[in-house]
């Protein structure tokens, strides 16, 4: 997605000079948490995401504007990032207050507007051009993951002219054009970020191409290497017989995909109202109650609780629109998929409420459902027979694994035309061939169909199978490039490399890729 910033990252070990002890004359050199990277002063990070970072740098150029008394307007860009105006006759002015307030601080300026190199704001200039258009960050390195941010996640500062007649910006932003009859800018208030700003009218106003609506996200997580889960679901099992790989361990192993799964929400989808966890599972360890975060238990949102327990994937899907309190709106996940850069919410959804999904280059195929095909492939076969039916048309591939958007609406709407197949697979407690898979694909394609959803086909996705010996070197790249919206570490059926190697594997990719704790996770100790 062009408007959202990523994050940059280096993967591997560079030589990082720590200047505590310099002979240089810039203070900022002989700060702890600075360190001298490929010539650039970059701040040893905290657990900040993006847009916290952004906001921090924002606070503080605000900060050093109002000691200075310059007056300077909150406007909200083209791509929605935060932007300071202020008077271009007014530049040495800024240029100096600025270098005073972050004498001792790692502050850069990057041009935008003209070609040129970040300069260091305390060297008390701005750009080696004129430019009228600058990002001012903090570069920030987390030092285990060497997770990075720069002037992708940046504030913008802009140097407008403010004449007697008009006001001329450097650029368009959310409401105006670069020109601004002087009558039509009345001034007002905004409060964001704990702070109040001099705006101009309706320049925080909601926009009709904002999504404005909630946004929930729904996981299904099941611990696997729990004992009572074992015991009940082989007794359970025992009368049963599943499909191909739908009793592989594998499905249900897990080693703790989800804190790292959520991490990826907090970090790069900040606009999720709340989490759900459906699971029937005793909750981790490491998860502490939090306002935002909901476990769902399925008698908690089963509509018959008689058909309990399951052990069926498609069972649960097939109810979540029913989960007390959830936003109309809505992403489901499982806790193999993550978020892998700063992504808006657009990406899932119009302004309309359309929901967006990404198709699979894999084909469904040929051939009707059979008990000896996987529970995923039946239920794709289920889910093209009941869409052919109703409307003629013939659905052929699979979706990515990845988050997928859904509306409450319609998946009431869509348990209306085919009640008998929501109440049987709901029932099912293993996967079966008479299976719907609601979430991948019945709902995505019914929603294509009735004019609710269009596909995406501009979204990054990988599919890593972590069991095969390529995935470490996949991995290792996509650790260094952060190049996808989101991926998917799937732990295959079929494995190449053992238990153990895959799982520390997969474990410091997942530590070095989110390194930071959300705000739902137990301290340490």
């Amino acid at each position: 997605m062009a408007d959202h910033p990523s994050p940059a990252l280096s993967d591997h070990p560079e030589p990082v000079v720590v200047v505590g002890d310099t002979h240089t004359s810039n203070p900022t050199l002989r700060r702890d948490d600075v360190v001298l990277r490929k010539g650039v002063l970059t701040l040893v990070s905290g657990p900040f995401t993006p847009r916290e970072s952004m906001v921090e740098d924002l606070l503080a150029v605000r900060d050093a504007l109002d000691a200075a008394g310059i007056e300077h307007l909150l406007v909200r860009g083209d791509d929605d990032r935060r932007v300071i105006a202020v008077d271009r006759r007014r530049r040495k002015e800024i240029t100096a207050a600025l270098a005073t307030a972050f004498a001792n601080e790692p502050f850069y300026a990057s041009p935008v507007d003209v070609d040129g190199a970040p300069t260091l704001i305390a060297d008390g200039r701005l750009s080696r051009r004129k430019a009228h258009v600058l990002r001012l960050f903090r570069p920030r390195l987390e030092p285990i993951g060497r997770l990075r941010y720069g002037a992708e996640t940046a504030m913008q500062l802009e140097f407008w002219r403010f004449g007697d007649e008009d006001i001329e910006a450097p650029r368009p932003n959310a409401l105006m054009r670069t020109r601004l009859p002087r009558n039509e800018a009345i001034e007002e208030s905004v409060t964001i970020y704990g702070r109040t700003w001099r705006t101009l009218e309706h320049m925080f106003d909601p926009l009709a191409s904002d999504i404005a609506f909630d946004i929930d996200i729904v996981f299904s997580w099941v611990d696997g290497s729990s004992a009572e889960f074992q015991r009940k679901r082989a007794a359970q099992q025992a009368a049963y017989v599943v499909g191909d790989g739908d009793d592989n361990e594998a499905r249900y192993r897990q080693i703790d995909e989800l804190k790292y799964a959520m991490r990826s929400v907090h970090m790069f989808a900040p606009w999720v109202r709340n989490i759900y966890i459906a699971t029937d599972s005793p909750l981790p360890s490491w998860l502490a109650p939090h306002p935002n975060v909901h476990i769902m238990r399925s008698e908690d949102f089963f509509v018959d609780t008689s058909t309990l327990p399951t052990h069926n994937s498609h069972a649960v899907e097939s109810q979540l629109h029913h989960i007390p309190g959830i936003a109309e709106h809505f992403l489901y996940s499982n806790d193999d998929m993550f978020i892998g850069r700063p992504i808006s919410p657009d990406i899932f959804f119009s302004p309309g409420g359309v929901t967006k999904f990404v198709e699979a280059g894999t084909r469904i195929g040929l051939g009707e459902s059979d008990p000896a095909r996987s529970g995923f492939e039946n239920a794709a076969r289920v889910n093209r027979r009941l869409l052919w039916e109703r409307f003629g048309a013939v659905t052929t591939r699979h979706l990515e694994h990845c988050a997928a958007p859904l509306r409450v609406s319609v998946l009431n709407e869509m348990e209306r035309e085919f009640p008998d197949d929501f109440a049987r697979t709901a029932a099912s407690p293993f996967r079966s061939a008479t299976d719907i898979s609601v979430t991948n694909s019945l709902y995505h394609y019914y929603s294509l169909m009735t004019g609710r959803a269009v596909v995406q086909t501009q979204a990054r996705v990988q599919y890593i199978e972590t069991t095969l010996h390529e995935a470490e070197e996949k991995m290792r790249r996509l650790l260094k490039r952060r190049d996808q919206d989101m991926f998917c570490l799937n732990d295959g059926s079929k494995p190449e490399i053992g238990v153990e190697e895959r799982t520390r594997i997969v474990t410091e990719f997942l530590e070095r890729y989110f390194p930071f704790p959300a705000p739902w996770e137990r301290m340490e100790g």
